[in-house]
């Protein structure tokens, strides 16, 4: 089956060819490069070291800190074409994850904190990782991208996402402003109230063009004991173009309330004290996901 016309068209995707594909659980095939374009509510704060070391006692890595902070991201993505899902139909869905830097144990990082920019950890010995995902529907109901992005998200790179499809909407109010409201089995995780940055005077817009190194980005090595999870712990690279605009959170004008009826991804957020600093919104995200560095033929011996 070819792609619907004029999917991933923008020239930017050209330079990721097709290398592999992945039959997931869920019976779709996934290119891989795993493409993905969106528009994204980005969230920096910070959380309580202590409180989130609890989640790290069986781990081999620590959250690096920014003044003895937790430099912690809420992503809320409005993803309106992926390739998880069948290859002839656009594949939207809505997502939500919170992520923060780490390093090894024994190389334990804190950074100074000088501006909110700072929470924006962009180090060489950091990794990104990956703490909690929620998958919902499109907006108009549709949860096959949803489905599917559960599925070879949990297979191929270990992301942590619950694999029941959750209660997410992404809205862009007649007010200027981003409204997102998550769920999980009819139980309140998180809801948002955003201004847009570029809206704000003395928002800041960086054109970002970048990938990572084939293995910064990590996932959690999944408590075996929490139902639906897998225990598996990946490694691998992504590469991402987007203008990004950049604002102060405006605790007059925004609002963020995390819940705890979820105890998923809301309680265990709100256990951590999470304090919002910093926005980002931008309206032309392009993604690709690679597959994970461990799966690599470079690390088998020469015959």
């Amino acid at each position: 089956m070819s792609e619907v016309n004029g999917r991933f068209s923008d020239a930017w995707f050209s330079q990721w060819p097709v290398t592999d594909s992945y039959l997931a659980s869920d019976g779709h095939v996934n290119r891989i490069p795993l493409r993905l374009t969106s528009t994204n509510l980005v969230i920096y704060g910070t959380a309580t070291l202590d409180e989130v070391l609890k989640e790290f006692e069986h781990e081999e890595f620590r959250p690096v800190t920014v003044g003895g902070k937790v430099p912690v991201q809420i992503w809320f993505n409005n993803f309106t074409d992926t390739d998880c899902g069948p290859l002839d139909r656009v594949n939207a869905y809505v997502e939500t994850w919170y992520s923060f830097p780490v390093t090894p144990k024994a190389s334990p990082l804190d950074l100074p904190y000088e501006s909110p920019f700072s929470l924006n950890v962009m180090h060489p010995e950091a990794l990104v990782w990956l703490q909690r995902v929620l998958c919902g529907a499109d907006k108009h109901g549709n949860a096959i991208g949803a489905r599917a992005a559960i599925a070879v998200g949990r297979e191929v790179w270990g992301f942590p996402k619950h694999p029941a499809v959750a209660e997410l909407s992404f809205v862009y109010g007649e007010d200027g402003a981003i409204r997102f409201s998550g769920g999980l089995h009819g139980k309140k995780a998180i809801t948002v109230r955003a201004g847009l940055p570029e809206n704000t005077p003395g928002s800041v817009a960086v054109p970002v063009d970048a990938r990572t190194a084939p293995d910064a980005c990590l996932t959690p090595n999944q408590n075996p004991l929490v139902p639906g999870f897998i225990p598996k712990q990946t490694r691998y690279g992504q590469a991402f173009s987007a203008t990004m605009h950049f604002a102060p959170w405006d605790a007059a004008a925004d609002s963020l309330e995390v819940h705890d009826d979820d105890a998923y991804y809301g309680a265990l957020l709100k256990s951590w004290h999470f304090v919002p600093v910093l926005k980002m919104h931008a309206t032309d995200f392009k993604i690709v996901a690679f597959k994970p560095d461990g799966w690599n033929a470079k690390h088998w011996p020469s015959a």
